[in-house]
């Protein structure tokens, strides 16, 4: 008697291609949206969220929902919210003018970004068979990258925008080590309770190979559904900053898609500046 390959067959099989808007050249594939809009802000200070602080007089949500609302194929789009967030939310959504057709849903956010992507992913329906997870703080994403991702996707399993590293890393010096590094090197720099919050360096990190990771990051849904699930039942106390970050976990390679530095998530006030430039230069749109 044969076995099932049931389970194989769902963690392989490529989505199924959904036909492109009028007027685009791209080759499109039902897929959802899951914004993510559920964060504490706490680096932008005031009380004002990011997704909501005003750019142009609207939203800095109302741009990221644009640019998602362009991207061909795209039938749902999630907004992962804190209830007390709801309603400015559902305004956003309105100012920004989605396409009929795309269907709009909302869910809770978690304690944990993680968790608040699993409740989207859980809002997201079968039919969509590859799924884009982007921070709302994200308004400019390039629509050319995102047709790169999604292609990719829905080759291999994964893809997510990133920025090559230009500039030098160094990795902060631990203080626990300062002692050792003391004695190595001569130098009398004081115990580390007196040095009052100063960082030296441990180690300068050679940038050849080092990407930003950006979003939105791009799964097949049934793949990050499971590894989601996996992930949460085996290391349920873990954290992890991105999406990428679970599907390394399982050993499944995911494609970097070169993205620009005007993809900028809003996260301290002096972002909202540099965004208004880019669109005042006609960088985006």
């Amino acid at each position: 008697m044969k076995k099932s390959r049931k389970n194989h067959t769902l963690r392989n099989s490529k989505p199924k291609r959904s036909a492109a808007r009028p007027g685009t050249s791209a080759e499109a594939w039902a897929s959802a949206a899951v914004v993510v809009a559920a964060g504490s802000s706490t680096r932008m200070g005031g009380k004002v969220k990011k997704p909501f602080l005003k750019l142009r007089g609207k939203p800095v949500l109302v741009w990221t929902l644009r640019a998602l609302g362009r991207v061909p194929g795209l039938r749902e789009l999630v907004l992962v919210t804190r209830p007390q967030d709801r309603a400015q939310a559902q305004r956003a959504a309105a100012q920004a003018r989605l396409p009929r057709k795309l269907k709009l849903v909302f869910a809770d956010g978690g304690a944990r970004r993680q968790d608040s992507v699993m409740n989207g992913l859980h809002a997201t329906s079968e039919a969509c068979g590859l799924v884009m997870i982007h921070d709302a703080a994200r308004p400019f994403p390039s629509q050319e990258a995102i047709a790169k991702a999604l292609a990719i996707a829905h080759e291999r399993g994964g893809a997510i925008l990133a920025l090559p590293v230009r500039d030098t890393v160094k990795r902060e010096l631990d203080h626990n080590l300062l002692p050792l590094a003391q004695k190595v090197s001569g130098q009398n720099l004081g115990a580390p309770e007196s040095l009052n919050g100063s960082h030296f360096i441990g180690k300068t990190v050679p940038r050849k190979g080092l990407w930003l990771a950006q979003t939105p990051q791009v799964f097949r849904r049934s793949m990050l559904l499971e590894m989601f699930e996996r992930f949460q039942r085996e290391s349920p106390a873990e954290e992890v900053t991105d999406d990428a970050a679970i599907f390394e976990r399982y050993g499944h390679a995911v494609a970097l898609v070169e993205s620009s530095m005007t993809n900028l998530k809003i996260t301290r006030p002096e972002d909202l500046a540099i965004a208004e430039g880019y669109l005042r230069l006609g960088l985006v749109k």
